[in-house]
């Protein structure tokens, strides 16, 4: 059950991000270009990985099932994601992936500890200007998965996502 008014903002599966967002049209049109530029700045698929991470690590269920366009439409290997809670040691993982993960874990745990070696790692693949829209993203994957769990706002299904069965509807993919 969701803080937010349900005759205000009730979508088919409780309160929907988009529809909490409406309550406030200026904000919302405003994220949505944020949003869309930062999908267009960065690797779409580096974004994935870091933003379905961090939503492992916060325990959000819903933003770990969920999938970006962009990313998908860049080749998102789902295979990938299930090995995500093991990134470290797992083979799978380029440089740039693993220099990125670091630098998303850190930064969700302790910004103040993200060292200078992880700043050079991400810089060295996606330049300056790329950290810069890399960090602002890590902080809208962060901000808004707490402002969904803290609001119990689910972001609706997108039309690629497998259909599931109700009972497996609150398991993390790697649980299945």
């Amino acid at each position: 059950m969701s803080w937010i008014d349900a005759s205000l903002a009730e979508g088919a599966n409780g309160a929907d991000f988009d529809r909490v967002l409406g309550l406030r049209p200026e904000f919302r049109e405003d994220f949505t270009r944020f949003h869309d530029l930062l999908w267009k700045s960065v690797d779409p698929l580096l974004l994935e990985l870091c933003r379905v991470r961090i939503a492992e690590l916060l325990g959000c269920v819903s933003e770990m099932k969920r999938r970006t366009p962009a990313a998908v439409a860049a080749g998102l290997d789902e295979r990938k994601l299930a090995a995500l809670p093991g990134w470290p040691n797992h083979a799978g993982f380029r440089v740039p992936e693993r220099a990125c993960l670091a630098f998303a874990e850190q930064f969700l745990l302790d910004p103040h500890g993200v060292t200078d070696e992880q700043v050079a790692d991400v810089i060295a693949h996606l330049g300056a200007p790329g950290l810069i829209a890399f960090v602002e993203a890590l902080a809208i994957f962060e901000g808004f998965t707490r402002f969904r769990m803290i609001l119990e706002v689910d972001v609706p299904p997108l039309a690629y996502e497998d259909e599931e069965d109700e009972d497996d509807a609150d398991e993390a993919p790697e649980e299945r």
